[in-house]
Order: C-alpha cells, then structure tokens, then sequence
C-alpha cells in the first residue's frame, strides 16, 4: 500500500480515536507530514484535486478477463498471511477447522462462500491455478450471450440505468437513496431505502439491493462510507480511488461489507487483480467480511455483470 504525504494526519483522523483528538495533536501531525502552514495546506489541496480528477479520467477500467487468470507470482506469493475466518473451509476435498488457514501462508487462494446442507455458512477454498478456469468461464459467458441470449441467459442479470457512469451510483427511478455522507467520487452517500414489506425478525440490517452495480461499504453492516462499481467494469487499484474529502485516505484495505446486486464480483487482495481472491455469485451480501477473513483486505474488484 502506497503511503500518502498526510499519513499521519489521517492516523490523527481515524474515527477511533476522534473523541479524544486535540488541536495540539492534530498540528503536530500536520508538522510531522511536513505541513506547516495555510500555503502547504493549500498546496496538497491542489495536487489532491488533480490526482482525483484524472483518476475519474482513466478508472475504472474495462474488466480484462487476461489480467483475471493470471496466476500470482511466487515471489508475492511468498509474503501472503491468510486471515483465519469464523467458518470452516473446504480445500482439497478436506474440511478443515478456521484457524487452519495459516497452514497455507505463503500461497494464493481462491475463497468462495457457499452454504452447507444444514445451512451454516462455509467457504469452499480452491489453489491459485483456479483463476485461470474463472476467466475462461467468465469469458465464455459473454461470447455465448453475444452469439444468441436466448441460448445462454445470464440469470439475474440486468442493465443498468441508461446514462449511468461506472462507479457512479443509479440514476432516480431505480434504487432510491437517503443522502448521507461524501463517496469516493464526491458523489452523496447514503442506505437505500428498504423495500416495503413487514419489518425483518433477525437483527442484522437489510442489504443494500442494487442492480448492475455493486455497492462496497467502510463498515460492517453496510455502514459508513461507500462507492460504487458498475457490472462490466474493474478497479486494478484501489489506492487510486478517494474516500472523499481533503483527508479521507484511499479504499485500499477499507472495505468491510457488500451489498447485495445481481452482478458477479471478485474482489483480490492486491492491486491488478493479485494475490488471493474473494468470488461473489449473484445475490451474496456480506454484512461483514470478517466472517470469510476477509476484512479490510481488499485492494482491487471485478465486476462481471
């Protein structure tokens, strides 16, 4: 993860510790950043401005199904620690318990949620070689639907509002939003609205439900900050994208819940689609990613459509 100027700013900032942050504090850091005055505060307002406009300019990209199979290189490879989930995994036809997953440091996985026949939540664990067959998959999908739809539906699966930008939240008519606070982009953040219908009887939130898009969260529970990504469409590198504001950091190792869409999604742990990788089917929310170990671990995503 790239380190910005503001690095100690933004640990001043952090929402934990906010409560007890002091001016003294907060310019101390500044001065430990090598900000000293209103024209250094100006001067990196500017170069964020920029650096945030032609992010718009060149991300997200379009998904590039020969990034996606590539395996991870055995040098990054090397220096992965797996986070133990709070279910247990499946790998190599063996079940084994969450904190077994340090058994594989050092080698990529490929994590998929699925539910057992007694409907507790597990993850079915593949070795890296898998992403090639994830790409030739994805890849085949789309040259099925574009020689005859009728032949090979894609079930869930629908456009877009017409005119919406990637990672551009949709237009009004489709999924109503309550504004709340800044996304990556400068767009309003906000919960939409939950479908009518009695009150739910678990205690956990509603998800988010998107079409097209797929809407990722800074906090568990579908919380906090968040941004979008349109099906069709890739991130190679969330440290590019802003969190908003002056100091609001990157998304890099930021995302800690996912709304529910009818999209197909990957979401890896290094930029360009490296390092171990989370594949989401449709219609997969995940209130908290700590539950797979995947919390704040997430620095590039796909989303297929």
């Amino acid at each position: 993860m790239r380190i910005e100027k503001v690095h100690n700013v933004l640990q001043a900032l952090h929402k934990d510790r906010i409560d007890t942050l002091t001016k003294e504090v907060l310019v101390r850091a500044f001065n430990d950043d090598g900000i000293f005055d209103l024209e250094s505060v100006a001067e990196h307002m500017l170069k964020r401005i920029k650096k945030d406009i032609e992010i718009q300019k060149t991300e997200p990209h379009v998904i590039d199904f020969s990034a996606l199979g590539k395996r991870t290189p055995q040098d990054v490879a090397r220096s992965i620690i797996h986070v133990a989930p709070e279910v247990p995994f499946i790998l190599d036809g063996v079940a084994f318990d969450p904190e077994d997953i340090r058994r594989f440091d050092g080698q990529a996985l490929v994590f998929i949620p699925i539910v057992a026949t007694d409907g507790s939540n597990r993850l079915q664990v593949f070795h890296d070689e898998i992403r090639e067959v994830l790409a030739r998959y994805f890849q085949m999908r789309q040259i099925g639907y574009l020689i005859n739809p009728n032949d090979f539906p894609i079930p869930g699966v629908s456009n877009p509002p017409p005119g919406t930008p990637p990672g551009q939240p949709p237009q009004p008519g489709n999924t109503p939003v309550i504004v709340g606070c800044g996304g990556s982009t400068g767009i309003a953040c906000g919960q939409p609205q939950p479908p009518p219908g009695p009150p739910p009887t678990h205690t956990e939130p509603n998800p988010p439900v998107t079409n097209g898009q797929v809407q990722m969260f800074e906090d568990a529970d579908y919380s906090g900050n968040w941004f979008w990504l349109a099906k069709g469409y890739m991130w190679k590198d969330l440290t590019r994208v802003s969190r908003g504001g002056l100091f609001g950091g990157n998304w890099n190792d930021e995302i800690s819940s996912l709304s529910s869409t009818d999209t197909s999604c990957i979401y890896c742990e290094n930029i360009n689609l490296g390092g171990s990788t989370l594949v989401l089917g449709p219609n997969k929310p995940i209130p908290h990613l700590s539950t797979y170990g995947w919390n704040d671990r997430i620095s590039s995503v796909w989303n297929y459509g």
